[in-house]
């Protein structure tokens, strides 16, 4: 019973797989182990199996497990009891270091890279790439002129919150009209470059925007329970990923803000609307809180690119700028291709040189074949 249980955990563990976008919140560690099996018959390549099943049954259990089990009963009797033993966690890759024939058994040492959920998750801080491109402005000419002055030290305030900021590594391209540049790439008949000296040189790893800055009155109709006039500024970011232009996620940030106090006696209204600096007290502070939520959502991605295969070797266009280190793990998901040979979904890679823009990778099972692994996704753990 005990054989069977084991080589259920290794069917399991063969076919379920994590999901791409979960990799970065795994608690992963290496440990090396051996896996034993009786000869039996003079089958050495069954014995083989079955030392490799146990291997990997043992490594995997270093990530924690917990027991399971039933009892058969009858007439107020235990007839048989089963315990199951089942692992909290899986193996992403492993290597066989040794093998050999002792007697009567067969030992296989593995050295595996196991992976399991924290259950206590938290997104670290890491360098977020950002071009800005030519903003958009749009205001309606009904709200007071101080209203449409601050307008403009509002977006400055935007601009200089995140370029001062060490996570953003901004690049300022405001002579640039996003969507003309991103209809060039689309259509080689719209040739923006000729209306332009050059065109700006996007990277992988880098976020294209071009903020829309707003500010509009909200209520057309007076309440009664509210005797202000409301108006409400708000930047819209259409975050596109470089260097394809591939649409990515929009972020909104928005404040509501109360300007003129409604009263027909003027002195009522003057002394009772807000001040020009109370409104900016009240817009900025919605401002930063907005930086702040787009900035744990940055630091929540996972940071992943796609694998060149050049001069016989793996690289990524990712580095150091992008918060990337040396001998840093990442994962590829390896049902994009059917054709590697292995019984696990994953296959682990370390960053074996860095720079800031490139990073070379080196396999943890040397069987693999590099070549199979050009244009693959892989996403780095942190």
């Amino acid at each position: 019973m005990k054989k069977f249980i084991k080589y259920y955990f290794f069917l399991i563990l063969s076919v379920i797989a994590f999901d791409v976008c979960a990799f970065q919140d795994l608690n992963v560690l290496k440990t090396e182990v051996t896996g034993r099996a009786v000869v039996l018959n003079n089958n050495q390549e069954k014995a083989r199996r079955l030392a490799l099943e146990d291997a990997l049954y043992l490594a995997s259990l270093k990530g924690g497990a917990f027991v399971d089990g039933f009892s058969s009963v009858s007439q107020n009797t235990i007839l048989n009891d089963q315990s199951i033993i089942k692992s909290n966690s899986q193996i992403l890759d492993f290597k066989i270091i040794s093998e050999n024939k002792i007697n009567d058994h067969y030992e296989v040492k593995i050295l595996a890279v196991i992976g399991g959920k924290n259950k206590i998750f938290e997104c670290k801080k890491k360098p977020i790439n950002i071009s800005i491109f030519k903003p958009t402005i749009i205001y309606n000419h009904s709200l007071p002129s101080y209203v449409l002055r601050s307008m403009y030290e509002w977006n400055e305030f935007f601009i200089n919150k995140i370029s001062n900021d060490n996570q953003f590594i901004l690049k300022n391209y405001d002579n640039f009209e996003l969507n003309k540049i991103i209809k060039s790439s689309n259509n080689e008949e719209f040739d923006y470059s000729s209306n332009v000296e050059g065109t700006p040189t996007i990277e992988t790893g880098e976020f294209l925007v071009a903020p829309v800055f707003k500010v509009v009155p909200v209520n057309s109709y007076k309440k009664v329970e509210n005797a202000y006039n409301l108006a409400e500024y708000s930047i819209q970011l259409n975050f596109f990923k470089g260097p394809d232009y591939k649409f990515f996620k929009t972020f909104m940030i928005t404040k509501e803000f109360q300007n003129i106090f409604l009263s027909k006696f003027q002195l009522i209204s003057a002394l009772a609307s807000k001040t020009k600096e109370e409104v900016n007290s009240d817009v900025i502070s919605g401002i930063s809180e907005g930086i702040i939520e787009m900035v744990k959502t940055f630091n929540c991605l996972p940071t992943e690119a796609r694998i060149n295969f050049v001069n016989n070797a793996l690289y990524v266009d990712l580095g150091k700028k992008h918060g990337l280190k040396n001998r840093q793990i990442g994962i590829v998901k390896k049902n994009y291709q059917n054709s590697i040979k292995s019984n696990l979904d994953t296959t682990v890679l370390f960053i074996s040189e860095i720079t800031e823009n490139r990073s070379k990778l080196v396999t943890l099972n040397d069987k693999i074949k590099l070549s199979e692994l050009d244009r693959m996704k892989i996403q780095f753990i942190e």
